[in-house]
């Protein structure tokens, strides 16, 4: 069964597809400075982006950038970055405006931010999804996420992430561990969904990462993310729509 989405809301009637993608980008930087600070990695953040001097952990960029205008100043940041880290950072360019090409950098990927209305009706997600409470089932947790397409030896997620009130993380129970997760993460204006994996069918898995953000703060607003390829279809499918186009950064090989 898919979510019931109203079609408008006093939350979004008055907003742009560029103001939604600004929100967009706002939370999944509220999610970098969640994860980098729960490693106790410092972070710097301005109206134009988010980024830290410390090492990213797996999967994650060095900067995120938060205002679609604001190019000079993120080259500027780039600079100092590289400077700073002795290499050139990996990077998010949240509205696709830096061609770094030229500039020492390879793409990556391209992806969507995708947002959709707080559903109506919140579908439940099933009963063997639990909110993760302690250091050893978010372990489990992490080695599952890993097992799914994530590999790496590192600690990604470290256990200072479970005292944050902004962030749930959420994993579907499987005998001693989990075959499905996600984490969901909440801004002033949104609540964001992300990492979400599943060792079994994928549309049940995302229909429930959207059941449990709908409901993990009791807040009524708008869900977001970003997504490509076949977890974008399996989010439109669910409601969700495309509102503007980010691409992820990473320095060239030969460096």
């Amino acid at each position: 069964m898919h979510q019931s989405f109203p079609s408008n809301s006093p939350h979004d009637t008055p907003r742009s597809d560029a103001e939604r993608a600004r929100i967009c980008a706002a939370n999944n930087a509220d999610l970098y400075q969640a994860v980098f600070r729960a490693h106790a990695l410092p972070d710097r953040r301005t109206g134009a982006f988010w980024s830290s001097d410390g090492i990213a952990p797996p999967y994650y960029s060095s900067m995120t950038t938060l205002d679609p205008d604001a190019t000079e100043e993120q080259l500027a940041e780039i600079d100092r970055l590289t400077e700073s880290l002795g290499r050139r950072p990996g990077l998010k360019d949240g509205f696709s405006r830096l061609d770094l090409t030229d500039k020492g950098f390879q793409l990556l990927f391209s992806a969507s931010w995708i947002w959709a209305e707080p559903p109506s009706r919140p579908t439940p997600a099933s009963a063997a999804w639990i909110r993760i409470s302690d250091a050893a089932a978010l372990h489990r947790w992490e080695q599952s996420w890993k097992e799914s397409g994530s590999p790496t030896d590192a600690t990604v997620f470290p256990p200072a992430l479970l005292s944050d009130p902004d962030l749930h993380v959420y994993g579907r129970v499987a005998g001693d561990g989990f075959d499905g997760g996600c984490i969901v993460n909440r801004s002033p204006d949104v609540v964001g969904i992300s990492n979400v994996f599943s060792q079994m069918g994928t549309l049940p898995a995302f229909q429930d990462a959207v059941s449990l953000a709908a409901t993990a703060f009791a807040t009524g607003l708008p869900l977001v993310g970003y997504d490509s390829g076949d977890a974008l279809e399996e989010m439109t499918k669910l409601g969700f729509r495309s509102v503007g186009e980010l691409r992820i950064w990473l320095p060239e090989e030969r460096e």
